[in-house]
């Protein structure tokens, strides 16, 4: 007499189990990665200006530097003729000044307005938050 085989031995189910385990893992570290933050440097900004005037809130990434215009942010803090500075306007947040440093690398969150002065076609952006990258 043979022994009776079982439908499914130990292994089948141990395999199927391993699978649906990698299956469940695989799902699970998809849908857990952290989201893509989108942002900007100030050379799009200034070569799409018109795009992101009034189109709302935006991060720019780049150094933080002390201009003949004032604050602004650059993408690099070499200071090579025809480098796009993007002016800063921080008044709306706290301890701006005790937070930025020259020449470390920040991401801006605000919003872009135009200049006032209307012999200068320039853009501003009106930062709402700072954090340093």
């Amino acid at each position: 007499m043979s022994a009776k085989r079982r439908r499914y031995d130990t292994r089948t189910i141990l395999i199927v189990l391993f699978i649906i385990v990698i299956i469940a893992a695989g799902y699970i570290f998809i849908t857990n990665l952290p989201a893509e933050e989108e942002w900007l440097t100030p050379e799009e900004i200034m070569r799409n200006k018109n795009v992101y005037l009034g189109g709302g809130t935006i991060i720019v990434r780049g150094f933080y530097e002390i201009t003949n215009e004032g604050p602004a942010v650059v993408s690099t803090t070499s200071t090579v003729t025809g480098r796009t500075v993007l002016r800063l306007d921080y008044s709306g947040v706290t301890n701006a000044i005790d937070i930025l440093i020259e020449s470390i690398k920040y991401d801006f969150t605000g919003y872009i307005i135009e200049d006032e002065n209307p012999f200068i076609d320039a853009v501003i952006l009106v930062v709402e938050k700072i954090e340093e990258v």
